[in-house]
């Protein structure tokens, strides 16, 4: 996905500026304090606390504090494979948007340059881990994006109760009553969030629970398929194969070949 290269914690410097050069990697950038000044290109952004900025290789940048003086930003820096570049090929040269899960990155950043400067066994490992998961932050935060704040959270209301009640028959009426919409516009507007319809969804939650029962207990397969609330357990068959691409059997078979 990525090899990290470095990463800084640019921490309130009154006389930092970045002379205009060509980005040698990719950085993902997460401003925490104050505001700073980027020209990328021939455009000039005026980045805050909670705002993020990729910018790509190649793309020629400069920076300084902004006219209320010295801000805190946390950057990492990465070449990427042709996965990661697909990823983000729909970015352009840079990309800039505000963070809707702001604390939550700021700690993994945080972590990220503790172990990065800490440079303890398996540093590299770790922080390598981290910013895999920034970067998917990032792509999860360009797509949400795309959506109204409303559409969000209702989607998240509807995906909380499918992870809480997915034992359960779940109908979308039922999912429409929860978050006063009708039943279209749940089937839509939870798949333009998520990728999947909400049924799609309650099976993809109740495949995973399956696996872990089947490698951490002793449960049956047809025990498995009852207890996730599946009257057939060639129904459930396929469901699994279809969302894993193997048959729950072949989990059984690993599990008494390494016992």
């Amino acid at each position: 996905m990525l090899e990290l290269v470095s990463v800084y914690l640019d921490d309130m410097h009154a006389e930092w500026r970045k002379e205009a050069e060509a980005t040698l990697t990719d950085i993902l950038i997460l401003v925490t304090h104050g505001s700073v000044l980027y020209t990328l290109e021939d455009e000039t952004l005026l980045l805050e606390k909670g705002d993020l900025l990729l910018i790509r290789k190649g793309v020629m940048r400069a920076g300084e504090n902004a006219a209320d003086g010295p801000h805190q930003k946390y950057s990492a820096h990465f070449h990427l494979d042709e996965r990661g570049r697909e990823l983000l090929a729909d970015t352009g040269g840079y990309r800039m948007l505000r963070a809707r899960s702001y604390d939550y990155m700021k700690q993994r950043f945080t972590i990220l340059s503790q172990h990065w400067f800490g440079q303890l066994p398996f540093a590299d490992v770790i922080c390598s881990g981290i910013a895999i998961e920034l970067l998917g932050c990032f792509v999860q935060e360009t797509m949400d994006s795309r959506f109204t704040s409303v559409k969000l959270r209702l989607m998240s209301e509807v995906q909380k109760y499918i992870a809480a009640h997915y034992r359960e028959p779940i109908r979308i009426e039922e999912l429409a009553r929860l978050v006063d919409r009708a039943p279209n516009y749940v089937t839509q507007s939870f798949k333009e969030v998520t990728g999947l319809t909400p049924i799609s969804y309650m099976h993809q939650v109740r495949v995973h629970a399956a696996r872990d029962l089947i490698l951490n207990t002793r449960m049956t397969i047809r025990e498995v398929s009852d207890y996730l609330g599946y009257s057939d357990q060639a129904h459930f068959n396929r469901v699994f194969k279809k969302t894993m691409g193997y048959p729950p059997s072949s989990i059984v078979r690993e599990v008494q070949r390494l016992t």
